[in-house]
């Protein structure tokens, strides 16, 4: 099935590793254009280079620029010269990294204004200056945010204050960009194994008094699946979200969990 990515313009944030290499990935994978980001130069260089040796993709189908997020001038460059060096944007691809999972009691008011920056600002100030190449010929914007604020639980306070304002972002913009032809979607992991599953299931099994091993197989016993999801998979979800084949999809939620969240809407 051909997917509609062939020369499409993409811009990934937070991708030199986990789910947002594995989406940057699977877009070039499908023949786009792809300009990755973070704030680490030499780890976006061998992403890159992986990106381009798992696709088989040209050398200068694969690009970076250097985008910190907790930083809102590099949010804002980092998005004008991926625009840029791809003449124009068609996807854009919105992620940030993992905020802190301690309770409420251990947290601060600065670990909020941190998180705020990381989270929700760099998410909105890359929109804001990827909206004018998007609204130019139309694109998708695809947000990557777990599928856990839906459900909130303990330890998870900073997560569960931000995220959910991304799905509201997505809805609105999903209203207000929809007549200029620009989709707005989330796409939610959880359970997809990564960096980030092996360092909470350490936290957990520290936690718990109990081994990784023990600590897998209880998170894998929430599901109805029988294992952890792969990057892979997840990265396939969202760039068929973020392509003209989903072209009446806008405004929605995918989850990409195993089945994790069971509400019947």
């Amino acid at each position: 099935m051909d997917i509609g990515l062939r020369d499409a313009r993409a811009f990934v944030l937070a991708s030199s590793s986990g789910i947002g290499q594995a989406v940057a990935t699977e877009l070039a994978r499908e023949g786009a254009q792809v300009v990755i980001s973070s704030r680490d130069e030499e780890r976006l260089a061998a992403a890159a280079a992986s990106i381009r040796e798992a696709t088989d993709c040209a050398t200068d189908a694969v690009e970076y620029v250097v985008c910190d997020l907790d930083d809102p001038e590099s949010v804002e460059s980092g998005t004008e010269a991926a625009i840029e060096a791809l003449g124009g944007l068609d996807v854009l691809v919105t992620n940030h990294g993992g905020p802190s999972t301690a309770p409420l009691p251990e947290l601060s008011l600065a670990d909020f204004d941190d998180a705020y920056q990381g989270i929700l600002r760099s998410t909105m100030g890359a929109c804001e200056a990827a909206l004018p190449a998007l609204r130019d010929g139309g694109g998708a914007i695809t947000h990557l945010v777990a599928v856990s604020v839906m459900e909130p639980d303990a330890r998870s306070a900073v997560c569960n204050v931000f995220r959910p304002a991304i799905y509201g972002l997505s809805k609105t913009l999903a209203e207000e960009y929809g007549a200029d032809g620009v989709r707005s979607n989330c796409v939610g992991p959880k359970g997809i194994a990564s960096d980030r599953i092996d360092e909470k299931l350490r936290e957990r099994a520290e936690r718990e008094g109990i081994t990784e091993d023990e600590a897998l197989a209880r998170r894998v016993a929430d599901l109805p699946v029988d294992d952890l999801g792969s990057p892979e998979t997840f990265g396939k979800v969202a760039a068929f979200v973020s392509s003209p084949a989903a072209d009446y999809v806008t405004g929605s939620h995918v989850p990409v969990d195993g089945g994790w969240h069971r509400h019947a809407f």
